[in-house]
């Protein structure tokens, strides 16, 4: 994993909102789950399911936290082609996180159409054999 591109996409993400502390590592597992090669899937299936946990809780299910992660997995033109070789079952999901999860907090009507919200998402990820 290159932690320098990491940081670069985190500061990129997180800019100016007030994150939780245990976000930035559980993206840091995510991305480095999603790039390395070979590609050990189920660290990958666990590493999504433990962010998208903790965006379903109370605590985790912040706007700063749903909004800096779709930012992340926003940054898709610059690591899309990370991952393009993944299941499409995993490849779906990266490209969900980047999707309408901005809108968990202030529209879920919005997130929750786009199959988007922490817990559809993480349900997603449950179904992956």
């Amino acid at each position: 994993m290159n932690e320098e591109r990491f940081e670069e996409f985190y500061r990129s993400a997180a800019r100016f909102r007030h994150v939780s502390p245990q976000l930035k590592s559980l993206l840091r597992h995510v991305y480095a789950a999603a790039v390395t090669r070979p590609a050990d899937l189920r660290y990958l299936k666990n590493a999504m399911e433990s962010l998208l946990s903790f965006l379903a809780t109370e605590g985790g299910r912040t706007d700063a936290n749903c909004c800096t992660t779709d930012a992340f997995f926003s940054a898709v033109d610059e690591w899309e082609r990370d991952w393009s070789d993944l299941p499409e079952n995993f490849r779906d999901v990266l490209d969900d996180l980047g999707g309408a999860l901005h809108d968990t907090v202030h529209a879920p009507h919005i997130a929750s159409n786009f199959e988007s919200l922490p817990e559809q998402l993480l349900q997603r990820v449950r179904k992956i054999v």
